[in-house]
């Protein structure tokens, strides 16, 4: 068989199809990134008054009523002489949206989740930084 102009034209376009495929290829294959450094959570120290309060407070969060409300008094009066008041403020809020949601006949078991999720991350960390 005898190859005519318009086959070595078919062949050419197919050479060049396959080499700017390549080099579009190459192109795109992203540069070697390292991983992200680790965060760490760097908070208040956990001896401060406020902080006590607060784990006190935390860990009698399903108690009955009379155990709990001295430990939020407590922290509530702690909580304007704490130079932290700021990160235990929106753990506190936490708190109490949990104390809340557990009066309540009928609760959210996904609220429920999110506000233990949250306490037991200020807990843990000491700053209101599990969103």
């Amino acid at each position: 068989m005898r190859l005519k102009p318009r086959h070595y034209v078919l062949f050419l376009v197919i050479v060049a199809v396959f080499v700017w495929n390549i080099v579009r290829n190459h192109h795109r294959q992203p540069a070697f990134q390292p991983p992200p450094a680790p965060i760490v959570h760097t908070g208040p120290p956990p001896q401060s008054p406020g902080w006590t309060a607060y784990d006190t407070a935390a860990q009698l969060r399903d108690a009955p009523e009379a155990q709990f409300q001295p430990a939020l008094k407590s922290l509530q009066n702690l909580l304007p002489t704490d130079p932290n008041h700021a990160d235990i403020n929106g753990c506190l809020t936490w708190l109490q949206f949990y104390r809340q949601g557990m009066a309540q006949t009928r609760t959210d078991p996904q609220m429920k989740d999110r506000a233990i999720h949250h306490i037991d991350g200020c807990t843990r960390f000491h700053l209101d930084t599990t969103l």
